[in-house]
């Protein structure tokens, strides 16, 4: 008989697993990989983590968490990233936004305003 896993021992086995191949943000790359088998907020696995995956969930789970393995960004396996507060669909073909790219936006938005917003803005990248 298999294993029965709970949506907090999945999420607890990846983040360990993870953290010992030095994955950044491991316990956030594991949620958002759950997260998305099931469909559901990552807020929702703190209000269900004692419910069991089923065999289906385990099986796509675990082909995600393979793909994290072996150096796929999180954003390329689920197809989107937050950006901005805007939600974007990433795939390999793109760069993924980094958080200092944010503060990057920042930064510009601040300096036009001192400006009176008169200048212009090329986006290179």
């Amino acid at each position: 008989m298999a294993e029965l896993w709970t949506i907090l021992k999945a999420l607890n086995w990846t983040a360990d697993a993870f953290k010992s191949r030095d994955i950044p943000s491991a316990r956030l790359e594991a949620e958002v990989l759950l997260a998305h088998v099931l469909g559901i907020e990552r807020i929702g696995l703190y209000t269900s983590f004692d419910r069991p995956l089923s065999p289906q969930e385990k099986s796509d789970y675990r082909e995600l968490v393979k793909r994290r393995f072996s150096g796929e960004p999180c954003q390329y396996i689920t197809g989107n990233q937050e950006f901005w507060s805007l939600d974007f669909e990433v795939s390999s073909a793109v760069l993924v936004p980094r958080p200092d790219t944010e503060v990057l936006v920042e930064e510009a938005l601040s300096f036009l305003d001192t400006r009176d917003r008169k200048g212009k803005v090329l986006d290179v990248g």
